[in-house]
């Protein structure tokens, strides 16, 4: 790449993506790769891991898959370790790993205390705890980039998602702390998706299920996970170098056009 393109290379960089199932994360990791990074992909189901890992290695892209759940402590360190010993310091995370939905008939008034913590180990702990682990790297060589993955429901309330609204209203608040703390060694910044197509299938019976969401977007339809990626790509990269602490929001207008 030359000339502007150019702010956009990853070349030489590691990025740990969370979350890499079929959706955001797999075409965020595949991309990270397509641009030099050496992707580091995690990932409670290895099905869809080893199918993404192996995707980007048949491209010529250097990744690794490594099975984790990331809301235990000890399963981040093993990460971050694997992410060493194969390529060096860490310079991008992307934390996309979620958890905390309940369905709709749900009675609002009885939701688990294990989905409230599960939520806040995931959502909220997680990232946190990653970036701690990968701290040091980024003061080392000054490169970070530290992307968290908002939600809506973190913006307006979106019944009865409580456990998952909340904490990821939370997260928002955390990567504006953690923007704080990490300058100017690396960048925190966020992503806010809005009702996203069921991945790989664009259009599907379960979209029905994005009609009342849908319904409210400036732009009358569901997104998919690959119109997340300029954003993440943006973060990630040098293309963004003064930016931190911010929100890029790929909603199709949600919540910039509450009325």
């Amino acid at each position: 790449m030359n000339g502007a393109l150019s702010r956009f290379a990853l070349d030489g960089r590691t990025a740990i993506v969370t979350g890499v199932g079929p959706g955001i994360g797999a075409h965020a990791a595949t991309a990270f790769a397509e641009l030099g990074a050496n992707v580091v992909c995690a990932a409670r189901s290895t099905e869809v891991l080893t199918r993404v890992v192996d995707g980007i290695r048949e491209a010529g892209g250097q990744a690794l898959a490594v099975p984790t759940d990331v809301g235990d402590r000890h399963q981040l360190e093993a990460l971050v370790a694997a992410a060493h010993d194969a390529f060096g310091p860490v310079h991008v995370i992307l934390n996309n790993a979620a958890t905390g939905d309940i369905a709709v008939d749900h009675d609002p008034w009885s939701v688990p205390d294990e989905v409230w913590y599960r939520a806040m180990d995931v959502n909220l702990l997680a990232p946190y705890r990653l970036t701690g682990l990968v701290f040091d790297d980024m003061r080392a060589h000054g490169k970070g980039s530290i992307i968290t993955v908002l939600s809506c429901g973190g913006f307006t309330p979106i019944p009865p998602q409580f456990a998952y609204g909340s904490t990821k209203a939370g997260l928002h608040m955390l990567t504006r702390y953690l923007a704080k703390q990490c300058a100017p060694y690396a960048r925190v910044n966020a992503i806010c998706p809005g009702s996203m197509n069921p991945d790989p299938v664009r259009e599907s019976p379960a979209a029905a299920a994005f009609a009342p969401h849908v319904a409210k977007n400036a732009i009358a339809r569901p997104g998919y996970a690959d119109e997340v990626v300029g954003a993440a790509l943006l973060l990630a990269s040098d293309a963004s170098s003064y930016t931190t602490g911010s929100v890029i929001f790929a909603e199709g207008g949600r919540v910039g056009t509450i009325s």
